[in-house]
């Protein structure tokens, strides 16, 4: 992107907005939701015709509407409904909507320097811009609206939530930058307050000899799963780590889970093998994962699992919504798979249009019955393993029945929504899974 005299308007009054985050320390939850649909009436229907047009990319002009500036106070007002009670949380994403993503642009425009070696469209000055500037516009704003100076430690958490927002702008995605990043950057930050409380905790002695029985347990693991050729090097590195925090911070319990995720997911990919190498679906490398596999379906998982035993009176609440990921992510591999395996109708979302399997975003009834199943079982076995009460089971089953829905529609050919990079596709879809059943709990 090429920092011309329209895109630093528009990078302006998109930093400047967020003055306006400054109000919510005198309104409450109804008052800041109307501004926000005031804000989205005037960008759509008033803002074209006071000149508003020159802040339009030629992609908006073609459109006939801006994408970005219309999605500015939507984020805004899914912030303030999703925090009707806690407003700083609210102008804390709002900064990192405003500063975040402002200054990642205008980082990386005009200072360059080398690129992301997961995102070549995107530099390092852009990635530290998000995390420095995003976490302390966060901070000031959610500060003032509060009332109260941050304690370090907080501070601390806004900067972890700013690397998280960070990374979840630099993954390459064709979805506006507005979006998803602030929504998950503010999510990480009230898990991350939340948990401070029990932060000391993890320097316990119980807690350190848990941790490096994680630590043991998975090496030993990673290594026999790469010597054996079940997952890549670079999996099983990746893999030992996720391991390593779910077991060493979490319980057996939550290993377990992890492992029956795994685990469905392997036997699912090896089924019906020749016919997809028929069609040209097949895995790569023969099905084994890499770091890449790793990180987009468990992290959000791993995070949760460690943010539970930080925070034990949420810990069922926040388990529940790890194992939502993990089915989430299972009902889509195998949705995939075993779709893919069979020769079943199939048919892109939302309209149901015939195509021919193995087409992106395309779902199946055999390989949709399948995951279903799949995401069954898994919610099953967490509530036998205790994770949560039997009530969670069919929260987590729908949650990932509407999160591999969102990610077939992500993923649908010829969207201009679509998203192509799969491996974005899979970690969206996990974080879908995990936000709706907290939401549905």
């Amino acid at each position: 992107m090429r920092l011309d005299a329209t895109e630093a308007k528009r990078k302006a009054v998109h930093v400047g907005m967020a003055s306006f985050a400054l109000l919510l320390r005198w309104l409450d939850w109804r008052g800041a939701a109307l501004c926000a649909l005031a804000a989205l009436a005037f960008n759509l229907l008033v803002l074209p015709r006071l000149g508003g047009k020159a802040l339009f990319r030629s992609d908006d002009r073609a459109r006939g509407y801006p994408v970005g500036i219309l999605l500015y106070p939507l984020v805004v007002l899914a912030l303030v409904l999703l925090f009707p009670s806690r407003l700083f949380l609210a102008a804390a994403g709002w900064g990192f909507l405003a500063f975040g993503d402002g200054f990642a642009t205008l980082c990386g425009v005009t200072l360059g320097g080398p690129r992301l070696p997961w995102n070549t469209r995107k530099t390092w000055s852009g990635f530290a811009g998000y995390v420095v500037l995003g976490s302390l516009g966060a901070l000031a704003l959610s500060s003032f609206v509060a009332a109260r100076f941050a304690s370090p430690l907080e501070a601390a958490a806004f900067l972890l939530a700013g690397l998280a927002g960070a990374i979840v702008e630099s993954l390459p995605s064709e979805l506006d930058d507005n979006l998803v990043p602030p929504l998950a950057a503010t999510g990480a930050l009230a898990a991350l307050l939340a948990a401070l409380p029990g932060a000391a905790s993890l320097l316990a002695p119980a807690a350190l000899r848990q941790l490096l029985l994680g630590l043991a347990v998975n090496v030993l693991v990673s290594s026999a799963a790469a010597a054996l050729r079940v997952v890549r090097p670079s999996g099983a590195i990746a893999g030992g780590l996720a391991g390593t925090l779910v077991l060493g911070l979490g319980s057996w319990e939550a290993y377990a889970l992890l492992w029956a995720f795994f685990a469905g997911g392997t036997l699912a990919t090896r089924f019906g093998r020749k016919r997809k190498d028929a069609i040209g679906k097949a895995e790569e490398a023969g099905g084994r994962r890499g770091a890449a596999n790793v990180l987009a379906n468990c992290s959000v998982a791993t995070f949760l699992v460690a943010c539970a035993a930080l925070t034990p009176g949420s810990a069922p609440l926040l388990l529940l919504a790890a194992a939502a990921a993990f089915a989430t992510a299972l009902m889509d591999t195998v949705g995939t798979e075993v779709g893919q395996a069979l020769r079943t109708p199939t048919v892109l979302l939302p309209d149901f249009r015939r195509v021919p399997p193995g087409t992106d975003g395309a779902v199946s009834v055999g390989g949709t019955l399948a995951g279903l199943l799949a995401a069954l079982l898994l919610a099953a076995l967490g509530f036998r393993l205790g994770l949560y009460p039997s009530s969670g089971i069919p929260i987590i089953v729908a949650a990932a029945f509407a999160g591999t829905v969102v990610e077939s529609l992500l993923g649908r050919e010829g969207a201009p929504w679509r998203v192509t990079n799969g491996h974005v596709l899979n970690f969206f879809n996990t974080l879908a899974g995990a936000t709706l059943a907290l939401l549905l709990s």
